[in-house]
């Protein structure tokens, strides 16, 4: 009787390890690749900014390529920070986004004739788009657990 006692109590014991070990491992690989959804949509939000940047100096476009390319580039900028306001956890990530896209259109406004707003001028707003994506980087990286996390070079 004592013998089967401790065969049942073994059992269970090697039962509730097998799951914890298991849960503990789901719970591992479900941060895992958060992280990399995370560090994957940033790096394709910061993509389609930098075209935006790369069409609004103009290098090798003529004007309607430009506004095209912009435009385009600006629709791919929105997509993705829609992709990453379902993926952090932060409200500063999302903020930082915000803005940046924020500016990024604001360079389209002002390639289609429409005057700088107010906060576009001194700063401008691409000294803006660089300044937001240097804390986007930052707090993304404090998202993700990178030591020394706002330790990110700015333009």
């Amino acid at each position: 009787m004592t013998a089967a006692f401790f065969a049942l109590a073994g059992t269970a014991l090697g039962i509730l390890g097998t799951l914890l070990t298991d849960a503990w491992r789901a719970r591992r690989d479900d941060l895992q690749e958060r992280r990399q959804r995370l560090r994957d949509v940033c790096i394709d939000f910061t993509v389609a900014l930098v075209r935006m940047r790369q069409a609004h100096w103009g290098r090798g476009y003529d004007d309607d390529t430009r506004r095209a390319a912009m435009r385009d580039a600006h629709d791919e900028a929105r997509a993705q920070y829609e992709r990453l306001r379902l993926i952090t956890t932060s409200l500063r990530v999302q903020e930082e986004a915000r803005y940046a896209l924020r500016y990024a259109y604001g360079l389209l406004r002002q390639l289609e004739g429409s005057p700088p707003r107010e906060d576009e001028v001194e700063p401008s707003a691409l000294d803006q788009i660089d300044d937001r994506l240097v804390r986007l980087f930052a707090e993304v990286r404090r998202e993700l657990g990178v030591p020394r996390s706002h330790d990110v070079l700015s333009e």
